[in-house]
């Protein structure tokens, strides 16, 4: 039988597959080394921070376990997700704003499918309130990188 904490890394794998399905091989590079910044370096610090102030747990991490905090298959699957996030993200401003508010909300729905595993745990009041931090999390991530890629809003 196959124990929960797998669960983490097939995730994973089905969003890597994803993200090298979806994006072209060229822009590999460029869309991992803003992934890799904004989604797994950020992911790690929002965990910690969290899991110290007591409004977010992981449970069930198996041999992947880091430092009790989070799975390591978590920053991994970050970074892809914003891959994804990155190449796709749009240019005009109200679509911008829908994609952000989708991209918050399915983040905010897979976190429940997680909890619903038993792999995660919403604190508190937190179960409420995680939809500001993703959309937090997205906005600013998404205005750096207009900003330094220098796309034009329309």
């Amino acid at each position: 039988m196959l124990s929960n904490w797998m669960i983490y890394p097939a995730f994973c794998f089905l969003v890597i597959t994803g993200a090298l399905l979806l994006i072209p091989k060229n822009s590999y590079k460029k869309y991992f080394l803003y992934g890799l910044m904004f989604g797994g370096v950020a992911d790690s610090v929002i965990a910690i921070f969290l899991t110290a102030i007591g409004l977010i747990n992981y449970k069930d991490m198996g041999p992947f376990s880091v430092f009790d905090i989070f799975s390591l298959w978590t920053p991994i699957t970050w970074a892809f997700i914003f891959m994804i996030y990155f190449y796709f993200l749009p240019v005009r401003k109200g679509f911008l704003i829908a994609y952000i508010l989708i991209f918050s909300a399915l983040n905010y729905a897979v976190g429940f499918v997680m909890e619903n595993f038993g792999l995660f745990e919403h604190i508190g009041i937190y179960k409420y309130l995680s939809p500001i931090t993703f959309i937090i999390w997205y906005s600013i991530s998404a205005w750096i990188f207009i900003k330094y890629e220098k796309i034009e809003l329309i």
